[in-house]
């Protein structure tokens, strides 16, 4: 065997990478891995070499919302992996599929305590992961990356983890021949369940669809579309999900918690619902939004999921598909033309007015003289933004004025933090999709204490030519720590909310990036627009007002709430006294 024809792990990896379809790898150096950023050069894949390993694994988690397919991060051993965590977490709670790749000391020296050795970092990831697992050999190499790939999409997406040891890295083979491209099945519903879930909306006297992100990989968005159009009915998305159907779109009630408005405002709940790849959880249980589900209780259910773990795991349903949203909607197309609908003009035409509720709700309040409310901040920032741009929000109570207001068109125009709640996602997760969508702006909102968790990454924007804006808004305090404590406890009682009148468009400034200091609502939309039109990275620090809540549509000092019989919690339902 001739040396000449010999590579080693490094390049097994990147040729396997960039056959799948890789153009991107998302990484911060670390000799374990070597050999891939040397193959990288060869290969012409391009590498983004950020600051932290969970900015690196958030930027890959971007990414894949963006293309649809695989984002990939590298991460080296020890401390690089553990780093890594949280980002892996972010993907798997969130189902967002990514590989990581990560370094380890040399098998060689198992239980010999190496450099940054000495951890089961397999065994660590396992409950966090779709599929988790170690090369042994070089040779390996492309099939577990293959295997790893196939399983960050097969079934309901999620992260993969590869971790290969430095001297398996290092060792050199002689290559074999490219095995089978990756094929990823998806289940489509029987035509039972099809005929089923037709007759139940089609009783209905308000039916909705709820979408989640399921939708976001199922290539589904244009066929929801030609479905709603064709039946009429309204359609609600979770966060993830918000742009599935245009926000203009006549048929779209935006934001599912906009069904807590149509309930209060006595519009009415749906009786019938078609759930497209949403878990029940977080925002459709009793807690985050207050009493009840949505939907209601009484609600008939098709829940539509590719995993069947899932269907009717918090709660009964009516019908449930184990399949994926796409070949679903095909399904449900296919034979909606058969189906004699009725006219829910009116009753899609009330959730419809509804979606803009916030703008008569924080009208009184954003007119009181007082510093900036962040509503009226970010509703100025939304207005000035070009059509297409993508929106991160990051923050508490931040990233809810920013889901509030955006208007998305298309899906992964706006994204946030998802069910691990993970400040710090903004900056990286703009990169990601910048990379992902160069022609688009790329926007950051986020709150003072979000930016200091990734604020290095404006290294990562300057180094790398992305255009990233970046808006903090800035009130000194982590604001809904704030407001929550207040509301629990008095306004005596504040503790660890506090943060420093810091400069963040200087701190931006000394990275390379250009920077201004917003202090006036009129001044935002100047600013973002020198700021798109100058194609640098840039942070606009905005300040606004702490006294600005959530929920506040009046200006009045938050109280201490006392509720009768009950023991309150920040985020959960509240506890029987």
């Amino acid at each position: 065997m001739s040396k000449d024809t010999l590579v080693d792990g490094g390049e097994l990896c990147v040729k396997t990478l960039k056959s799948a379809g890789c153009e991107h790898i998302f990484c911060l150096h670390g000799g374990h891995l070597d050999p891939i950023f040397q193959a990288c050069i060869d290969y012409d894949v391009r590498l983004i070499d950020m600051r932290h390993e969970a900015a690196v694994g958030h930027a890959a988690d971007a990414y894949a919302r963006q293309t649809g397919k695989p984002g990939v991060a590298l991460a080296t051993a020890g401390p690089g992996f553990t780093n890594a965590i949280t980002a892996i977490t972010q993907a798997y709670l969130d189902r967002i599929p990514v590989l990581f790749i990560i370094g380890a000391s040399p098998l060689r020296d198992a239980e010999r305590w190496p450099l940054q050795g000495g951890l089961d970092q397999i065994g660590m990831v396992k409950p966090i992961t779709k599929w988790a697992g170690q090369v042994t050999q070089t040779e390996l190499i492309p099939h577990l990356i293959k295997h790893a790939l196939r399983m960050t999409c097969e079934g309901a997406p999620g992260p993969a983890v590869l971790e290969i040891p430095i001297d398996i890295l290092f060792n050199r083979v002689q290559p074999a021949e490219d095995e089978a491209e990756i094929r990823v099945t998806r289940p489509a519903p029987s035509e039972t369940d099809v005929d089923a879930a037709l007759a139940l909306l089609a009783s209905a006297e308000r039916p909705a669809i709820i979408c989640g992100g399921g939708m976001l990989f199922s290539d589904a968005a244009a066929k929801l579309k030609d479905f709603v159009e064709k039946t009429g009915i309204p359609v609600y998305s979770n966060g993830k999900a918000r742009g599935v159907l245009p926000s203009s779109h006549p048929l779209s009630a935006q934001a599912l918690t906009n069904m807590k408005v149509a309930e209060a405002t006595g519009v009415g709940m749906p009786d019938v619902a078609l759930t497209l790849g949403i878990r029940f959880g977080m925002f459709t249980e009793p807690g985050m939004l207050g009493p009840g589900r949505l939907p209601p209780d009484g609600c008939k259910i098709i829940q539509v999921d590719v995993s069947g773990a899932e269907i009717g795991r918090l709660r009964p349903v009516d019908l449930g598909v184990v399949a994926d949203c796409g070949t679903t909607l095909d399904a449900l197309l296919a034979k909606a033309d058969s189906v004699d609908w009725p006219d829910w003009s009116a009753w899609s035409g009330s959730v419809r007015g509804l979606t803009e509720w916030h703008q008569l709700a924080y009208a009184k309040v954003c007119e009181q003289p007082q510093l900036m409310h962040p509503y009226a901040a970010v509703r100025e920032i939304v207005k000035t933004l070009p059509q297409g741009s993508v929106i991160c929000a990051d923050g508490g109570e931040t990233s809810v004025w920013a889901e509030m207001v955006a208007q998305p068109e298309e899906p992964g125009e706006l994204m946030g933090h998802g069910y691990l709640g993970c400040l710090g996602i903004g900056m990286p997760f703009a990169i990601g999709a910048k990379l992902a969508n160069p022609e688009k702006a790329a926007v950051v909102i986020v709150g003072d204490g979000s930016a200091g968790f990734n604020i290095q990454e404006f290294d990562t924007m300057v180094r790398h030519d992305l255009p990233v804006i970046t808006i903090v808004l800035n009130n000194k305090a982590w604001g809904m720590c704030v407001h929550g404590q207040q509301s629990m406890f008095g306004d005596n009682r504040l503790v660890v909310t506090q943060l420093a009148d810091a400069r963040y468009e200087a701190v931006a400034e000394g990275f390379g990036c250009e920077g201004e200091l917003i202090e006036k609502l009129d001044d935002i939309a100047p600013a973002l627009e020198k700021a798109i039109a100058s194609g640098k990275p840039t942070c606009l620090n905005v300040i606004v007002d702490l006294s600005a809540a959530v929920g506040d549509t009046e200006g009045k000092a938050i109280k201490k709430a006392e509720i009768e019989d009950k023991i309150s919690m920040p985020y959960y339902e509240d506890l029987d006294a």
